[in-house]
């Protein structure tokens, strides 16, 4: 495909399409004509020389068609006899001789006398004719063959630079409707559609790269809009998802805690009743945490702080933070490992894997810093293989987790805050269990890690 130029170059090149093809054009026919009249020329003398040559001087008559033929091709001629023995045109007496003896003539055109006779007569014959030098047998002379008109061949070259200029013309105007004022064309219909919503831009094709650019910058456009109203659409559907949710997960611990407190204010609630409403008021606390955990993680990304810190010290302050109860918690470091972020955020993901591998584990929970790689493996049995691409989105919880006390956002805080401080967290299903890892970018103390959108 040919490489596109700038609109300048483009107008460049037509201009100098528009001067050279005439100048081409025009040089050629000027040429093209001139070969053409020197071979009339040629043609004119050939055919009068094979007249004279052929032609009978015996008679009067012979030598009025000899004039005729002469007459029709446009030549002039002058022909004297010669002295074969000398060589020499004769005069006088000598000529008389000859001609009694051997026939021969001196033969002059009627149109050569009458220009001879004229007062510029020379002149015109050196202007108007050319001169060809014949010897025929016992004699010799001279062909005046017209001259081509110079007019004729300054018309041909004109004629043949004006068709010329107007090939260069069409063929510019119409590379100029292909390469830009069709695609400009499409260009502003493709931008009323964009405003009327309809975000499928086709790429243009044109040479111009002006107008490749817009097109390119329109289509950028027009994947950014697309791009902008998806994650728009996404967010208010889990926006929506979310309340739903949520008005779900507080509703139970509500109606419970208020029946608790309500048969105890009568008196008719068993020993367990005060029991009941202190677990359900700690189940709502925890999910109101949660949530707020979870907006602050998801729209206050750069609120957190960010300062040098000891990976595996916030690990096991994490560790040392959950309740483990029956299950065993094994935390292993190789020393410390210097990072430059937020503690109480990182320790919050921490504290969120360990309590969801906790509430999962059958028998123990382990905890393992190698360097800025983190991992909880548990043993218990791990995530069922459809849940596995969303067990990091907000309230989700796969059918082996609908009878714990979780509102599924522990998993998607932790990945927004790893998210918030560059790094990133998978969940994948080992020979033992479920196994998250934490991944975090070796960025500089001094230097804050970036908090890219999630």
């Amino acid at each position: 495909m040919t490489r596109s130029l700038s609109l300048r170059t483009w107008l460049a090149l037509g201009l100098l399409l528009a001067l050279a093809a005439p100048l081409a054009a025009g040089l050629g026919a000027w040429f093209a004509a001139g070969a053409w009249q020197a071979g009339r020329e040629k043609t004119h003398t050939a055919a009068a020389v094979r007249v004279l040559e052929s032609g009978s001087f015996d008679t009067e008559a012979g030598r009025s068609a000899v004039l005729a033929q002469l007459t029709d091709l446009g030549v002039e001629a002058d022909v004297v006899p010669i002295d074969k023995r000398a060589d020499q045109p004769l005069a006088g007496e000598k000529i008389k001789q000859v001609y009694e003896s051997s026939k021969a003539f001196a033969l002059t055109t009627p149109g050569l006398q009458a220009t001879v006779k004229s007062p510029d007569g020379k002149q015109r014959l050196g202007n108007e004719f050319r001169t060809v030098d014949v010897s025929l047998g016992y004699a010799q002379g001279m062909l005046f063959v017209p001259r081509e008109s110079a007019t004729a061949r300054w018309a041909i070259a004109l004629g043949a630079a004006v068709v010329g200029l107007i090939a260069a013309l069409v063929l510019a105007v119409g590379l100029l409707r292909r390469w830009v004022l069709r695609p400009l064309a499409r260009l502003a219909a493709d931008a009323d559609r964009i405003a009327g919503g309809e975000l499928a831009v086709e790429p243009v094709a044109t040479r111009a790269r002006e107008v490749a650019q817009v097109a390119d910058a329109m289509g950028g456009m027009a994947a950014a809009l697309g791009t902008a109203l998806g994650a728009s659409t996404a967010a208010e559907r889990d926006r929506r998802f979310l309340v739903t949710a949520i008005a779900h997960d507080l509703r139970t611990p509500l109606f419970t805690l208020r029946g608790s407190l309500e048969a105890i204010e009568r008196g008719i609630g068993d020993g367990d009743a005060l029991a009941r409403a202190q677990a359900k008021a700690a189940h709502l606390d925890r999910l109101v945490g949660d949530l707020f955990s979870y907006s602050r993680a998801e729209y206050a990304r750069d609120d957190h702080t960010h300062e040098p810190g000891d990976l595996a010290e916030i690990a096991r302050r994490a560790a040392d933070t959950v309740d483990a109860g029956a299950i065993e918690l094994d935390v292993v470091t190789n020393g410390p490992v210097p990072i430059h972020g937020d503690p109480v955020a990182l320790q919050r993901v921490f504290t969120n894997l360990l309590d969801n591998a906790l509430r999962h584990a059958r028998t123990r929970v382990q905890l393992t810093v190698s360097g800025r790689r983190v991992e909880v493996v548990d043993d218990g049995p791990g995530f069922a293989p459809a849940d596995l691409p969303h067990v990091f989105e907000p309230l989700f919880r796969g059918d082996r987790s609908r009878t714990t006390a979780g509102a599924g956002l522990g998993l998607a805080i932790a990945r927004r805050l790893v998210r918030a401080h560059g790094g990133e967290v998978e969940a994948v299903n080992d020979a033992t269990g479920a196994r998250l890892t934490v991944e975090l970018p070796a960025t500089d103390a001094r230097t804050p890690a970036a908090a890219p959108t999630p």
